[in-house]
């Protein structure tokens, strides 16, 4: 692997390849790359802040970017209070700016708090809850309630000639039978709460935004960045993703190295005997409530750790939740209905 001396870019066709890259590239590479998304907008960008360590470590990054190129102008970090995020997560994003603020006082940067339209809960009770995952979500919701051709009802349950990619897994086809599943389940949580409120500050403000996703959240998102590399000037979404190719242990390491401050949720950050680093409290600090993967962790999984939390919040979030409804049944029942048990004997 190597990079172009002209502009600091990888060849095209190595995008694949950019996370095995040494940790010791990735920073420069992305400040470019942050640097190329300022001068494309002309200063009218902004960056997307959620309070988790990915976005925590981007803000860093983009400031460091700043600093060194000299850039000028309003610096917005956005953040999208859902109500569904940790309680220390929505405290640390008013902390983490004014420590950012303390340490690049020469920057302009500026808190923006922007709210969904509507709420976990009617989100839960109008369109359905967030189980399994968004694409197998998002295929049972297209099969319950779409208006679809024999052929592609057919391809989503049985596959085609070309194989069973794409297909819904025979082990949750039994979801979109309604007379065995009285609930709905839907992928539009995160469009509803998240990605429709950006949309409208970036109609409203004509800034473009930069997005802390890596590698590491998911095959889509990997497989997307394959084919778009950081920086997306056109298409459906418009946006700046420099450090999609970082891995976690790069995350952390960098967390390490600049003495980052993070969210008190995830604990310390340990080191161990084979180099690796990993969180000792929760790895991942999306909406709080979200059952997107939950199937797939050990117990307790996240529903059941808020139940047993010292912290009474965490418990309050955790009982209402749980009791919210779609078609008369409770999200508890529902998860249980998917495998996932919400109840944990410590409790």
């Amino acid at each position: 692997m190597y990079l172009l001396e002209k502009n600091l870019m990888f060849p095209k066709e190595s995008f694949n390849s950019m996370k095995y890259q040494p940790y010791e590239l990735k920073p420069s590479f992305s400040m470019k790359r942050i640097y190329q998304w300022y001068g494309a907008w002309y200063g009218m960008v902004y960056v997307s802040f959620s309070g988790g360590l990915d976005s925590t470590v981007l803000a860093f990054l983009v400031c460091m970017t700043y600093r060194k190129y000299g850039l000028k102008g309003k610096l917005p970090l956005v953040f999208s209070d859902t109500g569904m995020e940790f309680p220390e997560i929505r405290a640390f994003v008013y902390e983490y700016v004014e420590w950012l603020k303390f340490q690049f006082p020469e920057l302009d940067i500026e808190l923006i708090r922007i709210n969904p339209e509507h709420n976990f809960k009617w989100v839960c009770e109008n369109k359905g809850f967030p189980l399994i995952s968004k694409d197998t979500s998002l295929k049972i919701k297209k099969l319950r309630h779409g208006r679809l051709s024999f052929r592609y009802r057919n391809y989503l349950l049985n596959g085609d000639e070309r194989g069973k990619f794409g297909m819904l897994a025979k082990k949750w086809q039994y979801l979109v039978d309604k007379d065995i599943t009285e609930f709905d389940i839907s992928d539009e949580c995160c469009e509803i709460l998240k990605k429709r409120p950006f949309n409208k500050y970036v109609k409203e403000n004509k800034r473009y935004p930069f997005i802390g996703i890596t590698q590491d959240e998911g095959f889509r998102r990997e497989n997307q960045y394959n084919h778009t590399g950081c920086n997306v000037y056109d298409g459906k979404t418009v946006k700046s993703q420099p450090i999609a190719f970082w891995t976690r242990q790069d995350v952390l390491r960098f967390v390490i190295e600049n003495n980052i401050p993070i969210c008190s949720v995830y604990g310390e950050i340990a080191y161990d005997y084979l180099g690796i680093y990993s969180t000792t409290g929760e790895q991942r600090t999306g909406c709080i409530l979200c059952g997107f993967g939950c199937h797939l962790e050990q117990e307790p999984n996240r529903i059941q750790r808020l139940s047993i939390s010292a912290n009474p919040a965490h418990v309050a979030i955790y009982e209402w939740g749980i009791q919210i409804r779609n078609n008369e049944v409770t999200y508890k029942e529902a998860l249980k209905h998917c495998g996932v048990s919400a109840y944990c004997e410590m409790y």
